[in-house]
């Protein structure tokens, strides 16, 4: 009985860290090339009620899955747009995408709350009470392994291909990047909706398989956690993965606690992500004398100068 358990305990926390992940991931590129993107929520939101309107509508999932995808992505190109083309503050334009973004599918899925999925997002083999770890290995959706190959993918693009090279060197000095005959402007475009994608594709994952149903803010703060990951993954992709393992952890610790009598305060547990991550990234200040990984040009709009 307690294998069973310590399986389902592992078992959710996969699932609540695919989604923590995938969203990182799109952020982590974004930020790659120098842009700041707060509107992370707004955009997974997005995402979450153009696939599940899809859905409903079509039962075609995979249609579903690229609704969302490219309604987000879409959606992020405001923030480009504003930041990269206009040169507005990237802080500013993220948090009106966050609560436009959030007001938004508030009232296109005004008329889905409380309707049934058609189709859903299936597991590779459906298992109920996982016993041992290949069985929960084996038991996540396509999301979860399509998040796997996604990192490796994402790494192998930053440290190895010409894109990689272009979009760290536009992130870190974007006027030497200019000098050497880069687009900047095209650059952090193309990220900052890359990103969006990403953000779409875990909305989706949400709406579709996690919580198979449209509420109001169903998002629940994940996309600031999301943000948080970045920082404490150190601007990696292996690194934030294991920390999105960590996070998803506490997220699917908390409701068991609670079943065994354990009365923990809701504010609390919304708060152990930051002030790890805070901690997290004292810490490494510290140890590493200032150097956290960040981009060096990150939230600094370009301006070309006349050559």
């Amino acid at each position: 009985m307690f294998d069973i358990q310590l399986m389902g305990l592992l078992n959710a926390t996969l699932q609540a860290a695919t989604l923590l992940f995938i969203a990182a991931l799109g952020e982590l590129i974004t930020e790659k090339s120098g842009i700041l993107n707060l509107g992370v929520e707004g955009m997974i939101s997005v995402g979450a009620v153009s696939g599940f309107m899809v859905a409903v509508n079509t039962g075609n999932l995979f249609l579903s899955v690229l609704i969302g995808i490219f309604s987000a992505a879409l959606f992020s190109s405001l923030h480009a747009f504003v930041t990269v083309i206009l040169k507005q503050d990237q802080t500013v334009s993220g948090l009106i995408l966050t609560i436009l973004g959030l007001s938004l599918s508030a009232l296109m899925g005004k008329k889905y709350v409380g309707k049934k999925l058609p189709v859903k997002i299936e597991s590779l083999i459906d298992i109920d009470e996982p016993s041992n770890i290949y069985e929960v290995l084996i038991s996540q959706n396509y999301i979860f392994y399509l998040a796997i190959f996604l990192m490796v993918a994402t790494s192998f693009i930053l440290k190895k291909t010409m894109f990689g090279r272009r979009l760290e060197a536009v992130g870190e000095d974007s006027r030497a990047a200019d000098s050497m005959g880069l687009n900047v402007n095209k650059t952090q475009f193309i990220a900052t909706c890359v990103g969006g994608g990403f953000s779409g594709l875990a909305g989706v994952y949400l709406t579709l398989s996690y919580v198979p149903y449209w509420t109001d803010n169903m998002t629940s703060g994940r996309g600031w956690i999301a943000l948080a990951l970045v920082i404490f993954g150190g601007w990696k992709p292996y690194r934030t993965a294991i920390g999105a393992v960590l996070f998803g952890f506490l997220e699917a610790l908390v409701p068991r606690l609670q079943t065994y009598g354990f009365e923990l305060s809701p504010y609390l547990v919304k708060i152990t992500p930051y002030a790890i991550t805070i901690i997290i990234l004292v810490v490494l200040t510290i140890y590493k004398g200032g150097r956290t990984g960040a981009p060096n040009n990150i939230g600094i709009p370009f301006f070309r100068e006349n050559r």
